[in-house]
């Protein structure tokens, strides 16, 4: 260290500069103390708490969202786009015209990206039961029925994280199919499907042989 009268350079353990002779520990005294932080008070431990619970809370419905347990339909179902969440907007069905393919119902992934969702029917007629097509925040692709038998609704709609009935308050998660309101048995039923190119096929043969679960 250096003394702050002559600027010589001390030892730590000396009192007295041995140049000037000044005292070392009345210039110690002569620092600024550190200065200590003042407390929290009461109301900023409250809103230092409420910000970490809603951050743990919106992690936690975060990865609850991401992670749900798939319907076992939906968990073979291919992948077709990135991880995403959905905004709390209505989300309509889009009509779209269906076409045969080899025995395979079949409508453009191209439309289901863009619309979000799309309802379409049996190109030749024999399944008079719609049929929608929307891909889950988890990026799988789903192909149902779209009926809801419970209030005989053909149509639905997505907001969130959900599938909501167009007709009654019935709603389900897109991913697992699990029931906030009613009607658990009666979300609109997954049929598996295939991507080749850009083309979702679905068996037609499964969707005609497919009746109500009432």
């Amino acid at each position: 260290m250096q003394c702050k009268r002559c600027g010589s350079e001390i030892s730590q353990d000396v009192r007295f500069c041995p140049t000037c002779g000044s005292s070392i520990s009345l210039q110690k005294a002569d620092e600024p103390a550190v200065q200590a932080r003042p407390a929290l008070t009461a109301k900023q431990w409250v809103v230092r708490g409420a910000l970490i619970v809603v951050l743990v809370g919106g992690i936690a419905i975060y990865l609850n969202q991401l992670l749900r347990t798939f319907h076992p339909v939906i968990e073979a179902q291919p992948t077709v786009a990135l991880v995403t969440m959905y905004r709390d907007e209505q989300i309509r069905s889009t009509p779209v015209e269906a076409s045969m393919k080899d025995g395979k119902i079949a409508v453009p992934l191209r439309l289901v990206q863009e619309h979000k969702l799309v309802r379409f029917f049996d190109p030749e007629q024999i399944q008079e039961t719609p049929l929608i097509a929307y891909v889950t925040p988890q990026g799988k692709l789903v192909t149902a029925m779209s009926r809801s038998e419970h209030c005989g609704s053909t149509d639905f709609y997505l907001s969130g994280n959900n599938i909501h009935c167009a007709s009654c308050p019935s709603y389900w998660n897109m991913a697992s199919l699990e029931a906030y309101a009613c009607c658990q048995r009666y979300y609109p039923d997954p049929i598996p499907s295939t991507v080749s190119g850009d083309m979702v096929l679905i068996d037609a043969a499964t969707v005609r042989q497919w009746q109500s679960r009432l």
